[in-house]
């Protein structure tokens, strides 16, 4: 009997999720754990391995809709297996649906399972593939450095610099643009993890009402106090602390006596949470994804320090799991490294409050009635003004004032 290929459970709460893309075609040879689709999810775009060798047929084709956890997308034939049913019907299904989306009569291999480029067998990760189709490469023909023979980002850029350039010849130009043409630019349809913010934040505008609080806070006693934990650090082998990780060592403690900062709307309800979990927004190739530091509250800096460090490679290395993106309970976004002044962040629901986080820049302030030169910072607090007032805010706001220019008080 054929193996079959379901659409898995990958986190607790999962019941349906989207085939975001196919790596094989209809009849191609599949060894067991080769890439054959990736899922995608309220929280995380995973990939799926075969469960089995042999030829899959059958190949539910249509990318983007829910299917309901469980269902069967494919089935995998194994050797000397007549492919008969069930993978006929689902078959048949998908050869119609070839054939409507390409009544010219164009071959499979100019379709989408082709324009993955990726061959049975091959082992790649979803950024090198991305890569390959955006520069029309066989991914046959680059040489994978990870384990197994795994094809990574820096495999294909290796590659494309070492690929000859051909010179276009003159009798190919592409005639000229007319200057009306509606075709100008470029239309780049939404990643799967693209997809997933744009409909989490839409959301959440929809139907979180946002207000913002922001504070200018001196930054001197932080700055002091990173650089003696750095050293400290150094001495027992920890990856040296960054100001993203204190802010949120700072805010894990403040949120303890500030529960309305940590809770989530449900409904006509407010839910308090027993645990502080914090979400780091980090970008991953253009897109935004959330790691989240679980029982921050209970951390202290040299283990706060290695979570995010391991967080942070595993967001790079896309070995994150959906568990490790999502349930947060308040979110911290830091664009202080870019230059960025202040921003106000949109709330990532169902949570109440999201803080975001200026550059420390030098700025004259008055002390002790003179005009003197101090590291300042704009934090801005985003809040759901369905559960959180004014005043509470303001209280969380004078807190982490009172914390950041005193930080060894809390630490």
């Amino acid at each position: 009997m054929p193996v079959e290929v379901i659409l898995p459970k990958v986190d607790m709460d999962m019941e349906t999720g989207t085939i975001e893309a196919w790596h094989v075609k209809e009849g191609d040879l599949v060894r067991q754990g080769d890439t054959i689709f990736e899922i995608g999810t309220n929280k995380a775009v995973m990939e799926v391995e075969a469960p089995a060798s042999g030829a899959i047929r059958g190949i539910k084709l249509e990318t983007g809709v829910p299917i309901t956890v469980g269902t069967p997308v494919a089935w995998i034939y194994l050797d000397g297996e007549a492919a008969t049913t069930p993978s006929e019907p689902a078959a048949a299904a998908a050869s119609v649906a070839a054939a409507t989306s390409n009544p010219e009569g164009a071959s499979p291999a100019s379709g989408a399972s082709a324009a993955q480029s990726v061959a049975p067998g091959l082992r790649a990760t979803p950024l090198a593939r991305r890569m390959a189709r955006q520069n029309g490469l066989d991914l046959k023909a680059v040489a994978g450095t990870g384990p197994r023979g795994r094809i990574g980002e820096a495999d294909v850029k290796r590659h494309l610099e070492q690929r000859p350039r051909c010179a276009p010849a003159q009798e190919t130009r592409p005639a000229p643009v007319p200057a009306a043409s509606n075709s100008e630019g470029r239309l780049q349809p939404f990643s799967a993890i693209r997809r997933i913010v744009a409909n989490r934040l839409s959301e959440s505008m929809r139907t979180a009402p946002h207000f913002y609080l922001t504070s200018e806070i001196e930054m001197s006693a932080s700055r002091d106090l990173l650089r003696r934990l750095a050293a400290r650090h150094e001495r027992i082998g920890v990856p040296k602390p960054s100001i993203t990780v204190l802010i949120a060592r700072i805010a894990a403690r403040i949120l303890r006596d500030h529960p309305v900062i940590n809770a989530s709307a449900e409904g006509e309800a407010t839910r308090f949470h027993e645990r502080i979990d914090i979400g780091i927004a980090m970008e991953r190739d253009g897109d935004l994804v959330v790691p989240v530091l679980r029982d921050a509250g209970n951390m202290d800096m040299p283990a706060m320090t290695r979570e995010f460090a391991r967080l942070r490679d595993g967001m790079a290395r896309r070995t994150l799991t959906p568990a490790e993106l999502g349930g947060g309970t308040f979110t911290i976004s830091n664009l202080g490294m870019y230059g960025v002044d202040s921003f106000t962040a949109i709330i990532n629901p169902p949570q109440g409050a999201i803080l975001a986080v200026g550059q420390t820049v030098d700025k004259p302030v008055g002390r002790d009635g003179q005009i003197v030169l101090r590291p300042m910072a704009n934090f801005t607090l985003s809040s759901d003004h369905r559960i959180v007032d004014g005043v509470a805010a303001a209280r969380f706001m004078a807190d982490l004032r009172e914390a950041l220019e005193s930080p060894e008080v809390l630490l």
